[in-house]
């Protein structure tokens, strides 16, 4: 089997939900021109003082394909730190490799067509003859790890790279200027988040992964279209579609929606200093009836989408 030697790539492209993004309406995706940028400015509600500034990601990108927009650079500028769910620049691959090996191998003895739903199995034989891998390559994984090989795998074959996502160019941008870097997760708990996920609900991930119709790379492509047109909505459409199956509704909650109630807090505690802060997360985490932009509003901030040529007030 391939070495898995970007597994920050794998875990952020995995979280990001690019898997639960596969099966997109039936409609093909037209990207509406909102004039926004894909920024949200969010006052304290409660008299404390603190601002932030809410960008949602695409953590893998083309290179030159993702410019950022002058309000989301204006905001930047005046921004007193950067918060990012992972800084993978504090990450030892070697070491995340280790334990995503540890976590994501099965038992000696025991083999992933064994583990999987019949259905899920046939999806995933398709999906690695389609990629070129052989499938006794993934059988000593557990079904999460596997969700993420392939999907990198086939991001990758697109031309993706996650050196290219917006959050590893703020990254860059907050240590050229100084500015100190605040984290909402880390790239271990992401991990053991995944891996602690019951099994059956592990299968479930992967078959809704599997079950798409687009490939990942085009997926991505829309989800870039969103992101360039700051259309919230049908980045919703895009990524959640699926939460609205109740068969399929577990994965979203273990993935995005449980992970956005913790994020919401975190920001909340941030806003309660008098200070600002540029938040960057995926882009699945921000929208949504469930997502950032909604939970904040619902904890009495004051949340407003800017427009793509703004400066930040």
């Amino acid at each position: 089997m391939k070495r898995l030697s970007l597994l920050p790539s794998l875990l952020l492209t995995a979280l990001l939900g690019v898997g639960c993004a596969s099966t997109p309406p039936p409609k093909p995706y037209v990207p509406v021109d909102t004039g926004h940028a894909f920024l949200w400015e969010v006052k304290d509600g409660h008299g404390r003082g603190g601002t932030a500034y809410l960008v949602g990601s695409i953590h893998m990108g083309k290179t030159g394909e993702l410019a950022l927009p002058p309000s989301m650079e204006a905001a930047f500028a005046k921004s007193d730190a950067l918060v990012v769910e992972v800084d993978v620049n504090k990450v030892d691959p070697a070491a995340m490799q280790k334990l995503a090996l540890e976590l994501g191998r099965l038992p000696d003895g025991q083999r992933l067509s064994q583990r999987l739903d019949p259905i899920t199995m046939t999806l995933l034989g398709r999906a690695a003859q389609r990629m070129g891998l052989p499938v006794s390559n993934l059988e000593p994984l557990r079904p999460w790890l596997v969700g993420m090989v392939l999907s990198v795998t086939e991001l990758q074959q697109a031309g993706y790279k996650q050196g290219e996502g917006i959050d590893r160019a703020f990254l860059a941008r907050a240590h050229d200027a100084g500015k100190s870097i605040v984290e909402l997760e880390t790239a271990e708990g992401q991990l053991r988040m995944l891996a602690g996920t019951p099994d059956e609900l592990q299968d479930l991930m992967l078959r809704d992964q599997l079950r798409r119709t687009t490939a990942p790379g085009t997926v991505l492509d829309q989800l870039v279209a969103a992101w360039k047109a700051g259309d919230a909505d049908g980045m919703a459409s895009l990524v959640l579609d699926g939460a609205n199956e109740p068969t399929y509704l577990p994965v979203y909650e273990r993935i995005f929606f449980e992970r956005n109630v913790q994020m919401a807090s975190g920001v909340d505690a941030l806003l309660a200093q008098p200070s600002t802060h540029f938040v960057v997360v995926g882009a699945g985490h921000v929208v949504g009836p469930k997502g950032l932009v909604a939970l904040l509003r619902q904890q009495g901030h004051t949340v407003r989408q800017l427009d793509r040529n703004a400066a930040a007030e």
